[in-house]
């Protein structure tokens, strides 16, 4: 062979590999969460089914739409718990969420319309950018911000860290309590000013950075100290040490115990590209005792727990996601929860629905979603209310996780000082003697009850370790 035609062989080859080696090094599939949700909340899962009524803990994947209507509010939670909340009448799309050969987590979301906040709480080198019109948004690492989009303008503040608009002639940093104001579609056109304006959806947004932050930071679980869902865990159940099978978690409620119970019975199966047909829990806690670890069916009168698993302090949520459930142990006649048979080329593929599933299942005696909407003035109740068959208002036994009387309009002391939800106690110690939870060991004082009473009152300290959005 010609020498020429050898070197230029060899140019082919080697452009083709780094090209390869490019696209492997941005192919890692992520898949985050659909943490929250309240009012009409609608998603397209690129699956040919459209725009279809949002599932609560639906893993999200890239290339996946989420809009809210007139009194919508949803929330997306990433691995390292950041947090993308998205207020009424938006429409946002995932068009990148994937991890370089680094180990970088890659988010690039577009904002078509609407107001979203995004709280980036990496501090490692994960990237976060921001897309609207023309403009490219770049948010630096620990950034809290809220994005405003309309045909005629987006406007960026920046209540904690830095943002970066990119592709201009110089460098564009927006600071903290900063506004960047924006031409969609002449992104040259921009003006930073001093100050943030003040948003209706911004005491929701409070609501929920306090209520991740409150629970969880709490000392509460045994693993580790970042992860999405932690919060949730901490809020709605408690840990305890079952011996065979390490640490075990349970929701709080049911009174006695939860061997009636099935976690499998309240849901969905949901189909994402890439992934296939997974589990959708209703309740607000449902996505890591759902998709890492396994449910065991103890003796002693507990009946089910999740068990988190032997790397449960070592990163596991990280890694190794079940789309289908995995089941320890199961009690006698038990059936297995089974995903919807997928035909070869079938399409669409419906999302199936499991029970009575609302936005967010409540188990009876336990505790209830707090009303974080309430603070939006005018909002309505939305999908995440629970009411029994005559149209009344379920309440827990410890329904006062809930700060009484609380007004987020008046003008008394209760207006800005108080929290929709009271900040978690301390932890109570695990036992330090083997808790009897095999067959034929006799019963197990202190599962399976409703939840401890929280502590009363305002809960504005953890309130004030929120950002400041004055």
């Amino acid at each position: 062979m010609p020498r020429h035609l050898k070197s230029a062989l060899a140019l082919l080859t080697a452009f083709m590999l780094a090209a390869a080696a490019g696209a492997f090094a941005e192919s890692h599939v992520r898949i985050v969460r659909l943490s929250y949700l309240n009012g009409q909340v609608r998603t397209d899962r690129t699956t040919g089914q459209g725009l279809e009524r949002a599932i609560l803990n639906t893993p999200i994947v890239q290339g996946m739409r989420v809009e809210t209507g007139n009194d919508g509010l949803a929330e997306v939670e990433f691995e390292n718990a950041s947090t993308l909340r998205i207020a009424e009448n938006s429409e946002i799309e995932f068009r990148t969420l994937s991890m370089n050969d680094s180990g970088a987590k890659v988010n690039e979301i577009e904002v078509v319309k609407g107001v979203v906040y995004l709280d980036a709480r990496s501090k490692g080198d994960d990237i976060y950018r921001i897309k609207s019109g023309d403009s490219i948004l770049l948010v630096q690492r620990d950034t809290q911000l809220r994005l405003s989009v309309t045909p005629e303008r987006a406007r960026l503040a920046v209540f904690k860290g830095n943002v970066q608009l990119m592709d201009q002639p110089q460098m564009v940093n927006v600071k903290r309590k900063e506004t960047l104001t924006v031409d969609p579609t002449d992104p040259a056109g921009y003006k930073v000013a001093v100050g943030t304006e003040p948003l209706p959806a911004d005491g929701w947004n409070r609501e929920r950075e306090a209520y991740q932050q409150a629970y969880a930071d709490n000392a509460g679980n045994p693993g580790p100290r970042v992860g999405y869902g932690l919060q949730d865990l901490n809020y709605y159940g408690s840990y305890f040490m079952a011996p065979g099978y390490g640490y075990a978690w349970q929701p709080y409620g049911f009174a006695n115990s939860m061997i009636g119970w099935d976690p499998y019975s309240l849901g969905a199966w949901i189909f994402s590209p890439g992934l296939g047909y997974s589990f959708a829990s209703q309740y607000p806690w449902g996505w890591l005792p759902y998709h890492y670890g396994s449910w065991a069916f103890l003796g002693g009168g507990i009946g089910w727990a999740w068990i988190p698993g032997g790397n449960y302090g070592s990163g596991w949520y990280s890694s190794r996601f079940q789309a289908t459930p995995i089941v320890a142990k199961a009690p006698s006649g038990w059936t297995a929860a089974t995903a919807p048979a997928v035909a070869v080329g079938q399409s669409p593929k419906p999302t199936v629905m499991v029970g009575r599933a609302n936005s967010a299942a409540y188990i009876p005696g336990g505790r209830i979603p707090p009303a974080f909407s309430s603070v939006i003035r005018g909002h309505s109740a939305g999908a995440s209310a629970t009411f029994n068959n005559a149209g009344v208002r379920n309440r827990a036994m410890n329904d006062n996780v809930f700060v009484p009387h609380y007004n987020a309009f008046g003008a008394g002391p209760n207006s800005q000082r108080g929290h929709v939800f009271a900040a978690p106690v301390a932890p109570v110690a695990v036992m330090g003697s083997p808790m009897s939870v095999g067959p034929g060991y006799g019963t197990s004082a202190g599962r399976g009850v409703a939840a401890p009473p929280a502590s009363s009152g305002h809960a504005s300290a953890s309130h004030s370790s929120g950002p400041s959005h004055n």
